[in-house]
């Protein structure tokens, strides 16, 4: 509904009354005129019927058909009568009178009752009973005229000019009372819209005579000043608040794409992970496959764990504060494990991937694992969005004082416009082809922030859609005299013999853990029991005492914490040496640790060889001086 001012709903209310109150009067006058004239008019008729009835008595009594006739002939002075008949007891028409060009009179029947009268259009019907000295000799009828319809009418056109005459003045007399009632509330409606649109809150309206409208002025005056005092109160203390404002807009913000980050770096080392475990699944691999698909697995393993330690630098990304771990870095090496890690990719996606190294070993002082975030990023892109039969080439050159990677692809390319934003945060080009491969719009910016940090550059270019791109990478040169050593692979997980065999319990609710953890110590001569629960821990514990439990924290039906404590408590249990194994590594936890009366606190992920050395040196530790010191 459309809105309308006060002024325009008080006239509208006025108006409406009053021609409420104008037409309930009309219709109570028509009423009362059709119900006075239906009256006068049915007196008139059974007057005249009762003289006619009385005068043609005698005539009825003797059937002097001329008298009677006579008599009737009488109403032809009464031109509303429109016919008139006199019938004896026995139905017989005695006499009768019609207008001249009248319509004939019906029959009346015999046993007809006399009847008053009967409104039908514009007739109106009567009969009479002709009686002399009370005895009934006959029955007279009259049908006459009426013009009630018409009269109705006129009077109707009457009541219609008066009404539109007083509502015309009613409407003049309202809207000058209006004016002046109405004023003092207009005035004020104007100052709220200059206050509004002016934000001038200076500004009153003016006093008014009326003195129920007067206190809502005034109130509104006072009110104008509340909102000039607050209002600058306010004012002082937003360029305060905008500063805190804009400073909890970029923390969360920073939340957001530090959330983000943490989700995209953890998934690089995925790729040659799992081309490693399918490697180990091939029947017909060679020995030196699996050994490669082992070092593999480890190198990418120890980097997760990097990433892990190094999740709080994540959160610098996004403040210029992202640190970083050099060391001279063999770009060569670098992308020829990058490339074996994305071969798998890249074969399975029906891709041609290249690599073309110098003759001579290129390095930068970097981060190691950073470069391999950049360069695993930039060639899972390319072979991300190159449709099947397409060709990903990547070069390593010495372009002067650089070292420059360039990454070409044949895939879906860039659009001219998109180039320009295609570093921005969160920002993704339209992958119509790979749309469910878009990623998060975070590593490109990652991948530029972390060249900028090794003081490179990294850039894009394109010749539009289904064009290709390129991505290229210029780092500065390392100039070192001599050979470069290449870098050494880690070593792979040996079998360690121990000095003795130990009754070991394992306790954790991950079957892929335990079962891991236990085919490695017993590969080193240990008796291990597992279990996937504190309740069974602690049960399993007290049937067979074992010389050291691993257990976690995070346990199912009792925690970690629980099952040391009532290990602690047996009699023949309390000399077990205790080892949480957990990834809660706050300061706290470890606290909490050695209140609960773990001896040891190691946090997942645990090398396994790592596993096995710490179990033999603890346990002999432990062995020296009871009980041993938290980790």
């Amino acid at each position: 509904m459309k809105p309308t001012s006060l002024r325009q709903q008080l006239t509208r209310a006025a108006m409406l009354t009053t021609l409420l109150a104008i037409l309930l009067s009309a219709g109570a006058l028509i009423s009362y005129e059709l119900s006075v004239y239906r009256s006068a008019g049915i007196a008139d008729l059974r007057a005249q019927a009762e003289l006619i009835a009385r005068s043609t008595a005698a005539a009825v009594e003797s059937r002097d058909t001329k008298v009677a006739r006579e008599n009737l002939a009488l109403l032809r002075n009464q031109p509303r009568i429109l016919a008139a008949a006199v019938y004896g007891l026995d139905g017989t028409l005695i006499a009768s009178h019609t207008p001249e060009g009248g319509a004939l009179l019906a029959r009346v029947p015999l046993n007809a009752q006399t009847w008053g009268p009967r409104f039908s259009g514009s007739t109106l019907e009567t009969t009479q009973a002709i009686e002399r000295d009370g005895v009934r000799l006959g029955m007279l009828y009259l049908k006459a005229e009426h013009d009630v319809w018409r009269r109705l009418a006129a009077f109707a056109l009457i009541v219609l000019a008066v009404g539109a005459i007083s509502l015309t003045a009613a409407f003049y007399l309202f809207v000058h009372l209006q004016r002046r009632i109405t004023a003092p509330l207009e005035r004020m409606t104007d100052v709220a819209r200059d206050v509004i649109g002016s934000h001038n809150w200076s500004l009153r309206a003016p006093a008014t005579d009326y003195k129920d409208v007067g206190v809502l002025v005034d109130a509104f005056n006072r009110m104008l000043s509340e909102c000039e005092t607050r209002t600058s109160e306010l004012e002082r203390e937003m360029v305060t608040r905008q500063g805190v404002e804009q400073e909890l807009r970029q923390a969360d913000r920073q939340k957001d794409e530090f959330l983000a980050t943490l989700a995209h770096e953890l998934r690089n080392p995925l790729s040659p992970m799992t081309s490693a475990v399918a490697l180990l699944q091939m029947p017909e691999a060679s020995a030196q496959t699996r050994d490669k698909a082992l070092v593999v697995l480890e190198r990418q393993l120890r980097h997760i764990v990097r990433l892990v330690n190094d999740l709080l630098d994540a959160s610098r990304v996004t403040t210029g504060k992202l640190s970083l771990d050099n060391e001279t870095v063999n770009v060569g090496e670098l992308l020829n494990t990058i490339v074996d890690g994305a071969q798998a990719l890249a074969t399975q996606q029906g891709l041609t991937l290249s690599l073309q190294l110098p003759p001579r070993p290129l390095h930068v002082d970097g981060d190691a694992i950073r470069l391999t975030q950049v360069f695993s990023n930039l060639l899972s892109n390319a072979c991300r969005y190159t449709l099947r039969g397409g060709r990903v080439d990547i070069a390593l050159a010495e372009r002067g004082p650089w070292v420059e990677v360039s990454i070409n692809d044949t895939g879906i390319g860039v659009e001219p416009e998109m180039q320009e934003r295609i570093f921005d945060l969160f920002e993704q080009a339209d992958k119509t082809l790979q749309r469910g491969n878009a990623g998060l719009g975070v590593g490109l910016t990652l991948a530029r922030q972390i060249i900028q940090l090794h003081h490179g550059v990294l850039t894009m270019s394109s010749e539009g859609l289904n064009r290709g791109s390129c991505f290229t990478v210029r780092l500065p040169l390392l100039q070192k005299d001599g050979a470069v050593l290449a870098a050494s692979p880690p070593p792979l997980i040996t079998r360690r013999p121990s000095t003795r065999s130990l009754h070991i319990l394992i306790a954790d609710d991950n079957l892929d853990l335990t079962e891991s953890f236990a085919e490695i110590l017993s590969a080193n001569g240990h008796r291990v029991d597992v279990v996937h629960d504190g309740e069974a821990a602690v049960q399993k514990a007290r049937e067979q005492v074992p010389d050291i439990a691993l257990l976690d924290i995070g346990m199912p039906k009792l925690d970690g914490y629980e099952v040391a404590r009532q290990l602690r408590a047996g009699i023949t249990t309390q000399g077990i040496h205790l080892v949480a194994i957990t990834g809660w590594g706050q300061a706290s936890d470890r606290e909490a640790a050695w209140a609960a009366g773990f001896d040891q606190h190691l946090l997942k992920p645990v090398d396994p060889e790592d596993l096995v050395r710490l179990i033999g040196e603890s346990y002999d530790e432990f062995q020296a001086s009871r009980p041993g010191e938290l980790r």
